[in-house]
């Protein structure tokens, strides 16, 4: 109707990060994550999956770059609340770093062949 007001409420936009911790403490029940950065990546919203592919690649090249130290860390591809802090969980890595490179478990030795 003609003066009538109405409010109309805009749809808050839905906004990603992957984000980088350090895990302290890591397999102790005193275990934390030590946020290091946050970085917002723009998502297509037909397939916002397609950047799961990307989140271990940019955690390596993150952990090379920044001179990072021998442990344990903590890559996650998520939503963003408020605060712009991870919020819901889309994807994630936990990824050992030897300081220069990632580690990988040793395989178990080889049992003896039975004849």
């Amino acid at each position: 109707m003609a003066g009538e007001i109405r409010w109309i409420e805009q749809r808050q936009q839905v906004r990603h990060a992957f984000s980088l911790s350090r895990v302290v403490d890591a397999g102790t029940c005193d275990e934390w994550h030590d946020l290091l950065g946050v970085l917002r990546v723009p998502v297509d919203r037909r397939i916002p999956d397609k950047l799961c592919d990307r989140l271990r690649p940019w955690a390596l090249a993150t952990l090379a770059a920044g001179g990072y130290g021998f442990g344990r860390y903590y890559a996650c591809y998520s939503t963003l609340d408020e605060d712009d802090e991870p919020d819901k969980a889309i994807a994630d890595e936990d990824i050992d770093w030897s300081g220069t490179a990632v580690l990988v478990p040793a395989e178990p030795p080889a049992g003896p062949v039975q004849t």
